[in-house]
This record gives C-alpha cells, structure tokens and sequence, in this order.
C-alpha cells in the first residue's frame, strides 16, 4: 500500500525533539514519539501492517537416493563360477538364479550316500526293527546334508528384490568361501539419505518425524526423516547379512545406508509410485536435493525485514494520525525475510518502510 504525506515544521521544534529524546535513559517504556518531518514536500513510502505469522527458514543439501539397506549375498562354499550375469538394479524374483559355483568335487559323496541310504531304507523294511528304522534315518539326514551343500552351490533370490550392487565376477574366476556376491533390497525400499554430520550442532537440525522436500529432475515430493543415527528408529531384518552367516566373509558388501550412519528419508507408498512414475531414472541417477526446515516459529509478530532499521537500537516507523513517528522494538531474529517483533509494537498497528 502507498501513502502520501505532507509536513510542514520548524528547525526548532525538531531541534527540541532530538535534544529531549537523547537526554531520555532506560526500556521501551521511556522512549518518547518521535514525529518525523522531510520538509515542506511530498514523499511516498509502503505501509505493511503488524501481523502473527508463522515463519520457517531452510537449507538444502544433496542426498543420496536408493535403497535404505540392503541383505549381501555371499559364497557358502568355495568353488569355480559357472555362470554369473548380474548387473546393478536388475529385479529378480524369488528363486531367480544368481550365480552357479562348481558342485562337480560333491557329486561322488552324494553318489556313494544314496546308495548307503537306499540300502538302509530296504533293510528297514525287510527287518522291521527299531534299529534298522534309526539307521535309515540317520543315512537319510546324511544325504539330506550333502544334498544342503550342493544346492549351496547355486545362489538365488532368496525373495522378490532389486540388485542395489554387484560384485565384478567372471565366469571361470576361483571363489573362496565366504566371498562377496552381491547386495539386494526389496523393491520398495527406496529412501533418500544424507550422511550425518559430524557435530552434533549440525546433526540436531535434522529432526525425527520432520517433513522435507525432495526434489529430483526438477519434481519435487514431500518425505519424512524415518531415521536419525542412533535413534533405532529404522530396523530392518537383514536374515542374509554378514551377521547372520555361519562362516566369515573376506569382504563385506555394500549397505546402501547405514541407519546408524546416515539420516533416512522415506515416503509415503503414493508419493514414491508417483515419484517413480514421474522420474523412472530416479534410482538409476541416486541422487537428489532435499530442502529442510532448520528454524521454525509459530504465531510470532513480524514485520518485512525491510521496515526495521538498525543503528544503536532497533526502530521501526509508526504511522499514527498521519504521522510517521521512529518508535523502538525488541527483535527476535529475522526469517525468511521477516523479523521477529517481541517488543514494541501490536497486532494490528501500521508502519513504514524504512525511511529515506
């Protein structure tokens, strides 16, 4: 809004005002109005009015974007490799075959254990006792295992996921025990995360529960920090993780982020099958901007930063009766334009712009 003003004074009574206001000491309650006078001239200026708001400042950061936490695969046994064809973000389904290692060196146990079974199971029959009964029993439990060790040697899906990384492996390549396969994810466990900061005045900007905005090839989605380092908050059941082996890898795969390393973003299941309809690359590019509320203030006063003038103290421009009249405040802050008015003016009351 624009006002147009016109005064007309004297030096004298300006003189006398300044003279009284700087002989005046203490808070807000002593300072006097102050009238202020351009001359015998026009002059036009904005006029905001003091209002309670809800104000919030943010910062962005880039964020990485894929699968939260992913289950490593791993040899159980050592062997040749017979065949391996992976490639990052390729989806299986359950039962899907990963890799085939040389089974070949069992093939002569298994052989000779079908036979000692088969002969048990026949005595077993022909005899009718408990013993012959118990040792067919136990041949079959031997057969049963070496039959485990063989079907180690082929590695599958062991549920419907997508690859989030995959070792370098050639067909023809000696494996060891234990080694490094590849890393896989539920296809719907997709999260943005953004390595934790190392102080903790930075990593206390990101709050449990917090809503962010994540933008990615120019769209943007609403998500919520799931997770902060140590919050515990995010648990995710890793039934083929290194700590759950029977034998020691030489070589840990990749967990996309670690929930006690990284602050986790998720989604709502609508806003990540938009965000995937939208931006299909999303995954493949794994990356994105996440823009975060750092400060937040509700129901505060404020005024257009632009109105608060700084010398010794803080003052505005109060218009009353036509007048512009140079009254002090107590600021809080300024956000996102906006200072924060604790002191010296009311909801409802009508200043200036700076004056020229």
């Amino acid at each position: 809004m624009k006002k147009r003003c016109n005064k007309t004074i004297t030096a004298a009574l300006l003189t006398f005002g300044l003279i009284f206001s700087s002989g005046c000491a203490g808070g807000l309650e002593d300072e006097i109005e102050i009238p202020i006078y351009d001359g015998a001239q026009h002059e036009d200026y904005k006029t905001y009015e003091v209002k309670r708001m809800d104000l919030s400042s943010g910062e962005k950061t880039g964020a990485a974007l894929g699968y939260a936490l992913s289950d490593s695969l791993y040899t159980p046994a050592g062997g040749n490799l017979i065949s391996y064809n992976l490639s990052r973000l390729q989806e299986l389904k359950e039962g899907d075959v990963i890799a085939v290692l040389d089974s070949s060196a069992l093939d002569y146990t298994f052989r000779r254990q079908e036979i000692l079974t088969q002969a048990a199971y026949e005595e077993s029959l022909a005899s009718g006792t408990e013993a012959a009964r118990l040792e067919y029993e136990y041949q079959k439990a031997v057969l049963d295992s070496i039959q485990y060790q063989i079907d180690c040697y082929t590695i599958r899906a062991p549920y419907d996921c997508v690859v989030s990384d995959a070792a370098p492996l050639t067909a023809g390549e000696e494996l060891e025990e234990g080694a490094y396969i590849c890393s896989i994810a539920h296809p719907d466990e997709i999260y943005a995360y953004i390595g934790a900061p190392s102080k903790k005045e930075e990593a206390d900007k990101y709050r449990l529960g917090a809503k962010v905005s994540v933008t990615l090839t120019g769209n943007t989605y609403e998500g919520k920090i799931v997770s902060v380092p140590n919050s515990g908050s995010y648990k995710f059941d890793l039934k083929y993780s290194k700590e759950n082996m029977l034998f020691e890898a030489p070589k840990t795969g990749p967990a996309a982020a670690d929930s006690s390393k990284n602050v986790i973003i998720g989604f709502e299941p609508d806003v990540l099958e938009k965000m995937l309809e939208e931006t299909p690359n999303a995954v493949v590019a794994g990356w994105a901007t996440v823009d975060y509320t750092v400060r937040e203030l509700n129901n505060v006063l404020a005024v257009p930063m632009g109105a608060v003038s700084n010398r010794e103290n803080a003052y505005v421009y109060l218009i009353k009766g036509g007048d512009r009249i140079q009254t002090p405040v107590v600021t809080g802050g300024t956000i996102d334009g906006y200072t924060v008015i604790t002191a010296g003016l009311s909801e409802g009351d009508l200043i200036s712009e700076s004056f020229k």
